[in-house]
């Protein structure tokens, strides 16, 4: 039975997701947008705007929603407004290729996009956005919130603390850890672990701040 779901965010991420949600007509209907800037009754993609994040904040009904934002720490806030009746599935392109699906785990919330390839024992926790393109490798941890952007090389054994935002192009080597609230400029190259709360851009990949 398909489950009518709402997109949180009506921006250019929030139209890929309603595309990404019609690959799958058998499993999910769009049942539209909230946003905070685009006004109520507007019509995008054949879909309306329905509300404020707010409102939908303040519904008391049972309800399936995905989060369209990058930012990684605007998407923890989001999902910290809404009450625990707004369910969060897990969504997947059917271009998406497992290794192995029995040895990966995804968090509530996760979303892998067109072209993503995991291999295998990867772990990817709650609202973990794999955009376009992207290779995950093997034993490989992303925790609550990162935001991986397209073209995206993971090597194996590689750690990704909470709220990680990575940018498009970026490679990341064997083992290299990542710490809570970096970001990863586009194009970098990391061949080192990155400190927690830190901008690392270039190739090699340097802190800048």
């Amino acid at each position: 039975m398909k489950k009518k779901i709402f997109i949180i965010g009506a921006g250019g991420l929030g139209r890929e997701l309603a595309a990404l949600i019609r690959a799958l007509p058998e499993q999910f209907e769009t049942a539209g947008f909230y946003d905070d800037i685009v006004p109520s009754g507007t019509t995008i993609m054949g879909l309306q705007v329905l509300g404020s994040i707010r409102q939908l904040a303040s519904t008391s009904e049972a309800a399936q929603a995905v989060v369209a934002i990058g930012d990684p720490r605007i998407k923890q806030k989001i999902v910290s407004m809404l009450p625990e009746l707004v369910q969060f599935p897990v969504i997947i392109h059917p271009s998406v290729v497992l290794g192995d699906a029995s040895t990966i785990r995804f968090g509530q919330g996760t979303v892998l996009t067109a072209g993503v390839k995991l291999t295998v024992d990867i772990e990817l926790g709650s609202h973990v956005l794999v955009n376009l393109n992207s290779t995950i490798g093997h034993n490989t941890r992303i925790d609550d919130f990162c935001s991986i952007m397209p073209g995206v090389n993971l090597a194996g054994g590689i750690t990704l603390g909470k709220r990680v935002l990575i940018g498009s192009g970026v490679n990341i080597i064997n083992r290299a850890e990542i710490g809570d609230d970096a970001i990863i400029g586009s194009g970098a190259v990391v061949r080192t672990n990155i400190a927690s709360g830190t901008t690392a851009v270039g190739v090699p990949a340097r802190t800048i701040k």
